[in-house]
């Protein structure tokens, strides 16, 4: 497989254009999927696509919840196989080389290809922002750009009671998400949510997505996915099927870290 168009620059997507009124919300899934289906509700109802970010640990423990995801035509993104840590305090961890990076991402990918005959969209997020310029490299070369999220745009939603200082109320995180995205650098957002939830039912913000939708869209606010912003800031496009020949052929190195 040739170099991917513009690889190599270690990109870290941060945020879209400013002055167009979008906001990108990207949800995350690890392990585990207690809000999952009221996110997918809120977003089918009123019409909209987002980027997910989904573990081969979810799509193995949550195949028809993938399926739906894809169906309703939002993008899937690497989230890892097994969401480890790969640089802790901004410093690759030396156990994670290269080539057990790259079949860690590539294992995560072929579950997905497994399951739907296709291979993630070009865009991974490592677990717990834990990532480096050399990490970003290695993972372009597989062809697949990093995306964090943008300042003051992780809505907590993590956090449990144990976290006092972090914790707040469903409606007070998403409260807290309208107000950044009105300060005058509030256009462009990449949004951190999770489709997982250890937090109590009644507290979980997936709760009261759909009204903050619809307030957010009545206040002419346009929902868009990671790849938009992508070409929106003039990076060439990737296109996932040229990693299929990768994942069809069953690589040695993707069964590996398949099973660790």
């Amino acid at each position: 497989m040739g170099a991917w168009p513009g690889s190599g620059e270690g990109l870290n997507v941060l945020r879209g254009p400013r002055g167009k009124r979008q906001i990108c919300l990207t949800f995350d899934g690890g392990s585990t999927s207690e809000v999952a289906l009221d996110v997918l509700d809120a977003l089918k109802v009123r019409g909209l696509r987002c980027t997910f970010f989904l573990t081969g640990a979810f799509i193995r423990r949550f195949p028809e919840i993938v399926r739906r995801i894809d169906r309703e035509g939002h993008e899937i993104g690497n989230h890892t196989l097994d969401h480890p840590h790969l640089a802790p305090n901004g410093r690759r961890d030396p156990r994670w080389t290269k080539e057990r990076f790259q079949q860690e991402l590539l294992a995560a990918d072929q579950a997905l290809f497994h399951l739907l005959g296709r291979p993630m969209d070009p865009l991974w997020r490592a677990p717990y922002g834990e990532h480096t310029l050399e990490l970003r490299k290695w993972a372009e070369e597989l062809g697949y750009r990093h995306v964090g999220w943008s300042e003051g745009a992780d809505t907590l939603d993590w956090a449990t009671r144990k976290e006092r200082r972090l914790y707040r109320t469903g409606n007070a995180i998403l409260d807290r998400l309208h107000s950044r995205m009105e300060r005058q650098d509030g256009d462009g957002l990449i949004v951190l949510m999770h489709l997982g939830s250890a937090r109590p039912a009644e507290d979980r913000p997936a709760r009261v997505l759909g009204p903050f939708l619809d307030r957010a869209i009545q206040d002419g606010w346009r929902f868009v996915s990671v790849g938009s912003y992508v070409h929106s800031i003039g990076k060439p496009a990737w296109e996932r099927g040229r990693r299929t020949a990768l994942l069809a052929s069953g690589a040695s190195s993707c069964t590996v870290a398949a099973q660790r």
